[in-house]
Parts: C-alpha cells; sequence; structure tokens
C-alpha cells in the first residue's frame, strides 16, 4: 500500500454528502457518505484530508462533527441548516446488510450547496476534490471543475437508472461507478461511455469479483484482497480512495493518462485497502448509541 509518508502533505477534500449510517438491529449508528468517507479515509491513509458540506443541527449532525473533530480533519467552509442531517437505515438480514430508508441527505437536500468565491478559491487549494450522486451538487460542477486540480465522482448505482453519464462525465478527472450487480460487460460498456463523453479515467466496482479501470485504451482488473469480513460498509469508498490517492502520489495530474502498469498498483493499493476497512465496523467506525431523538 502506499505509505503514509509518500501521502504526507497531500491535499484532498470530499465535498458534499454525509449521513449516519443507522443499524437498527444493533441500535448504533455510524458516520458515513461517500464525500465523507473519503475524507475520513485519506486521512487514515496519511494525506491531509478536509471536509466540506451541510450539516443538520439533530444529533446525528453533532456526532458526524464530533467524529470529524475527533479525526482532526478541518471543515471550515461547511454549512449549518436548521434540520435533520443525513441518514441512511440499515438492518442486518440473514448476515447481509440492508438499506430500508433514506431521508436522502436531509437538509443537503433541501438546501443544496451553491459554491461562493470563497469556496472556490479554497478548493483550489486541494489536489484532489471528490464528490458524489448524492451531494446534489450536478448543477455546480461546471463550476467546480475549473477552480479543482482533478475532480473526481462517485456515481454508486445511480448511472443504472438515472442519466447521468452524459451530463456529469464532461466534468470530471475520475469516475467511480458501481456495477457488481450488471456484470462485467456492461460494466465495461459503462466505462467506455463515461471516459467517450470527456472523463479522464473510469472505474467500475464489481463486488465480489474485484473491480475494472478504463483509461480510454486499457483496461485494467484487480481482484479483491482476501480478508475476515466484518462489515462491508464503505469498501467501496475505501478502494476508490486509495486508488486515486496512490494515483496522485505516482505523479497523475490532469490531462496525463497513467501508464499502465502505475494504474495497475494503484488498483493493488485500493484492493489492500478496501480490504482492512472490511475488518471495520461501519464505515470507519466511531459509532454512537440511537436515542428517540436520532430517530425523529
Amino acid at each position: 500500500m502506499t505509505g503514509r509518508d509518500e501521502l504526507r502533505g497531500l491535499r484532498v477534500l470530499g465535498l458534499g454528502d454525509n449521513v449516519v449510517d443507522r443499524y437498527l438491529n444493533a441500535g448504533v449508528m455510524y458516520p458515513g457518505g461517500n464525500a465523507l468517507n473519503f475524507a475520513a479515509y485519506a486521512k487514515m491513509l496519511g494525506a491531509d484530508a478536509a471536509y466540506l458540506g451541510t450539516f443538520g443541527t439533530d444529533r446525528a449532525a453533532r456526532h458526524v462533527r464530533d467524529t470529524l473533530e475527533a479525526l482532526a480533519i478541518p471543515t471550515p467552509h461547511c454549512r449549518v441548516v436548521e434540520g435533520a442531517n443525513g441518514h441512511a437505515d440499515v438492518r442486518i438480514v440473514d448476515g447481509n446488510r440492508e438499506f430500508v430508508f433514506s431521508n436522502r441527505g436531509g437538509v443537503a437536500r433541501e438546501h443544496p450547496f451553491v459554491p461562493d468565491a470563497a469556496d472556490l478559491d479554497y478548493l483550489a487549494t486541494f489536489a484532489l476534490v471528490h464528490t458524489s450522486c448524492y451531494s446534489h451538487l450536478n448543477p455546480q460542477l461546471a463550476v467546480l471543475r475549473p477552480a479543482c486540480a482533478l475532480l473526481s465522482y462517485d456515481f454508486s448505482y445511480r448511472w443504472q437508472v438515472d442519466d447521468l453519464i452524459a451530463p456529469v462525465a464532461p466534468h470530471l478527472d475520475f469516475a467511480a461507478l458501481s456495477a457488481g450487480d450488471v456484470g462485467r460487460e456492461r460494466a465495461m460498456l459503462a466505462l467506455r461511455e463515461t471516459v467517450a463523453q470527456g472523463c479522464g479515467l473510469a472505474l467500475a466496482t464489481l463486488g465480489a469479483e474485484g473491480a475494472i479501470a478504463y483509461d480510454g485504451e486499457h483496461f485494467i482488473t484487480v481482484v479483491p484482497e482476501p480478508t475476515d469480513v466484518v462489515d462491508t460498509l464503505g469498501a467501496g469508498d475505501a478502494f476508490i480512495t486509495a486508488t486515486m490517492l496512490a494515483l496522485i502520489a505516482s505523479g497523475w495530474r490532469r490531462g496525463m493518462r497513467p501508464p499502465p502498469d502505475v494504474l495497475r498498483a494503484a488498483l493493488g493499493h485500493g484492493a489492500q485497502f478496501a480490504a482492512r476497512i472490511c475488518r471495520i465496523e461501519g464505515a470507519f467506525g466511531h459509532a454512537a448509541p440511537i436515542d428517540a431523538e436520532t430517530l425523529t
């Protein structure tokens, strides 16, 4: 795995969604969300990570903010809006994790983030800004990309049900797609489309089959790293984070195509870190009890 020394001083930022994942069976909640997970994982890997998004004012929001403070992840430009923070409800059924409800981001959806000039100047100080389809930022991507040295985006599985690739991909340097339920061939077609629309690099995670990346010329695959699985929540975000940081550490920049061996090595770093995260409860730990206030 890319060493902490290689990533020390590398400034990266998660932009957008933060939630708590509420494990109803166990009565606990964990901080999460694609953008928040990216910041936490980048910090774990040794990068200088920050987070920018919108918080509510409920107990869930306080727990997320307290966790970021404990992790020394700065949040200087974050918004706070009266109301419910984002949350997703999870049940464990026959050993499998099932999402049963989400408030779709709470106040972050109700009051979409619109960057001002100070935000854009701030984003320009980072080597990479990462966001997602759950961050309600698609209308802002055309403004964000010129301000960012690199802009990455997680489509999750929404590319399968929404017409996202064509309008979003032209604004991206790196895209990640969840494709574990559609198979390798369909994933390859989606990767070709994403790069053809203007995205520099595209990656599809395939669940138990690993992942495949496409640079416009080469398809490169990686298999999962064997591990003792405690919880798969966040594994995809961990894979994406470690892969991108390894690419940046190797010299990847906008407009550059990493050599195939560099991309292959970065995917290997991603697989190793994802296996590590699978051994942690929640996306990255930091459990708090669910109480009556949290469930309102």
